[in-house]
């Protein structure tokens, strides 16, 4: 296959896909960091409004870290062909509350709020394109079964 091939076969050995890999999690990467750099100051200034006390210093970290495991899991788990939809919906729950905390520290100004909600969708982005990849690689889609039911199973082992 020649490099740089668009039939939508298999990518050859040789191509720059390892390189393009590297800078997509590098992109991801640093903007997530940028993302959690912003909000922590504003949730954690917000918690200590809302009376955290010091528990306000951790928790920005615990809801960021929140959304990069469950993410990190749910693209592992379809990786290996067990995908939980749960996981998404939960992290994307835990990105809704982050940019509510974050706007909630804009608060009045619109540019503001709408600022704070750019980079956290910009992550989300990034991991569901990479979420696709792999459904892609793994032959699954969020909302295809892998297995037939049992008595689906059984059935056909009959038919042997």
């Amino acid at each position: 296959m020649q490099k740089g091939s668009t039939s939508g076969r298999a990518i050859a050995a040789d191509s720059d896909a390892p390189h393009l890999i590297g800078v997509v999690v590098s992109g991801a990467l640093i903007i997530a960091g940028i993302g959690f750099a912003g909000s922590y100051a504003a949730v954690r200034e917000l918690a200590i409004k809302k009376g955290f006390g010091n528990f306000s210093y951790v928790f920005p970290v615990g809801i960021d870290a929140g959304i990069c495991v469950l993410l990190a899991l749910d693209l592992l788990l379809t990786w290996i062909r067990t995908p939980l939809p749960l996981l998404r919906q939960t992290a994307w729950l835990l990105t809704a509350a982050t940019v509510a905390f974050n706007g909630a520290a804009a608060w009045p100004n619109p540019l503001g709020v709408g600022m704070h909600a750019v980079i956290p969708i910009l992550f989300v982005i990034a991991v569901e394109a990479a979420r696709h990849a792999i459904g892609r690689i793994a032959d699954i889609t969020a909302d295809k079964h892998m297995e037939t039911s049992r008595r689906g199973r059984t059935r056909s082992s009959f038919c042997r």
